[in-house]
């Protein structure tokens, strides 16, 4: 399957998927955005490798197939840190997150922090516009990057996560930066010339 191909595959599953995410107030503004989720979602999966990609593949369809909704975990761990109180109550309903995975989840954060501090550097805009980069930076009910990113990371494989974090040493290797990269594919999908322009 070409890159292209499986990432048509991958948004075929997440965004039914989002569709059903229960919000613990109300269905979230953004659910009905197909347009920009997709956008999103094919900038990120853009500057993955394709075995990342083919990882995370097969984790959507594991999850599928056991009747679970990744994109509901997500925002359900996010809530460990947005929503606490309510993060207690739903706490043992989701898959337990085994140390070693934990741990590297934090290793790809720590990374992407480190990435996104940079960018915001070069790009206040990036900055101005976007969230927060770290929780203690957000308001009460906000969403950071770092909240968000680290969500995400905990819905996958350790195998998946094992896949992206060696995508990332060779990115680093090249001197690349995989947070740009994603920025940069964004901000081509909506017409830019730059990411100044986001």
């Amino acid at each position: 399957m070409k890159k292209d191909e499986l990432i048509q595959q991958i948004l075929a599953i997440e965004w039914p998927m989002f569709q059903t995410v229960h919000n613990w107030k109300e269905r979230a503004d953004c659910q009905d955005d197909e347009h920009t989720f997709t956008i999103m979602r094919l900038s990120q999966f853009a500057a993955w490798d394709e075995s990342t990609l083919m990882s995370y593949y097969k984790d959507l369809r594991e999850t599928k197939k056991d009747g679970r909704n990744i994109m509901t975990e997500k925002y359900a761990y996010m809530m460990a840190k947005t929503h606490p109180n309510e993060f207690a109550l739903i706490q043992n309903d989701l898959p337990a997150v085994s140390m070693e995975k934990r741990q590297l989840a934090h290793m790809i954060l720590r990374q992407q922090l480190h990435w996104m501090t940079e960018i915001t550097r070069s790009y206040p805009n990036i900055k101005r516009k976007g969230r927060p980069l770290r929780q203690l930076d957000a308001s009460a009910g906000e969403t950071s990057f770092e909240t968000y990113t680290l969500g995400e990371l905990l819905t996958y494989s350790l195998t998946t996560l094992q896949s992206l974090w060696a995508h990332i040493q060779q990115l680093k290797r090249l001197g690349r930066n995989l947070n740009l990269e994603i920025l940069q594919y964004t901000a081509a999908l909506y017409g830019f010339t730059s990411i100044d322009a986001l």
